[in-house]
């Protein structure tokens, strides 16, 4: 395929610099709001409105990591194998950079002030599940994975949470809900259950890792009082299953890149060949910034 036609056909991505690659993350949700993130650079994407529970899973995860990994790939792909593994010194790096965000609103305020009771519980728990998997063996974390098809034109980026040389881990956090108290104007916190099956978008996330590495999965959910395990004796952890939701995901970025030739560059035409954004979707469209709103706006006229 032409490179030149291709750069053209995306280059209305990050800033006017195109796409580099496609992740899990960037295609689970609608198309709509694939374009209206990844629209801006990144250094405009790092500032976005980001509420607690996913910075909650940060903390914990990579506390976790910190503590038992022996190989830990960080930002750039540099690899790592010399760092003070203390508890301490991992969990107080890691909440420096929760610290950093700033919160998106009141109720987010009181979150982030009251999640950190239920955080070092819930990094004991994931610590916990995490060595009883791995054993002795050695463990990597957030390994970079590269893949694609030849159809594709843009290959699929992740990085493994943990990982032995026949197994692999996708741990899931499930952290506490803030709600408002009845009749007053104060909050409230409460532990989140963890789900009595596998996760869909979780499901599918692992079909990634497991068809790339053909290692044994395991999708690990864990909150402040317990975790939840699932292996392939589950039914939708099986094999077939997961290289169904894998075949899924695959058929949804080619059909994107499709859309994205089609149109040459023209996001105004590509945004017509778009379900519009719900803008009453509970979380996908909650905390626009102006830019975001504006382009939204001008891509599919809704105020």
């Amino acid at each position: 395929m032409d490179l030149q036609k291709i750069e053209k056909a995306f280059s209305f991505y990050n800033g006017g610099k195109g796409l580099d690659h496609w992740s899990y993350s960037s295609t689970s949700s609608p198309f709509a709001k694939n374009i209206i993130n990844y629209y801006f650079p990144q250094e405009v994407r790092r500032k976005f409105p980001f509420r607690y529970p996913g910075d909650f899973g940060n903390l914990v995860n990579n506390t976790v990591q910190k503590m038992l990994a022996d190989v830990l790939y960080v930002e750039g792909r540099e690899r790592l194998t010399e760092w003070d593994r203390s508890y301490e010194a991992a969990y107080n790096h890691e909440l420096k950079d929760f610290h950093s965000k700033l919160p998106v609103d009141a109720k987010d305020k009181f979150g982030r002030e009251e999640v950190l009771k239920y955080a070092e519980p819930c990094i004991k728990i994931t610590e916990k599940v995490v060595k009883e998997i791995v054993g002795k063996n050695k463990l990597v974390c957030e390994r970079y994975i590269d893949h694609g098809i030849d159809l594709m034109i843009k290959k699929i980026t992740g990085r493994i949470d943990y990982e032995t040389k026949h197994t692999f881990i996708e741990l899931k956090t499930k952290p506490p809900k803030t709600s408002k108290v009845r009749n007053k104007e104060e909050f409230k916190m409460r532990s989140q259950d963890l789900p009595l099956e596998p996760q869909i978008e979780h499901l599918t996330q692992t079909s990634f890792y497991y068809m790339v590495t053909k290692k044994i999965p395991y999708l690990v959910y864990t909150n402040d009082k317990e975790f939840k395990l699932f292996d392939q004796s589950h039914e939708l952890m099986k094999p077939d299953h997961l290289e169904y939701l894998y075949n899924k995901m695959i058929e949804k970025i080619l059909l994107w890149e499709k859309m994205i030739m089609y149109c040459d560059g023209d996001i105004e035409k590509l945004a017509l060949m778009c379900e519009p954004p719900d803008m009453d979707h509970p979380f996908y469209y909650r905390d626009l910034t102006d830019d975001q709103r504006k382009l939204i706006s001008k891509l599919w006229g809704i105020k």
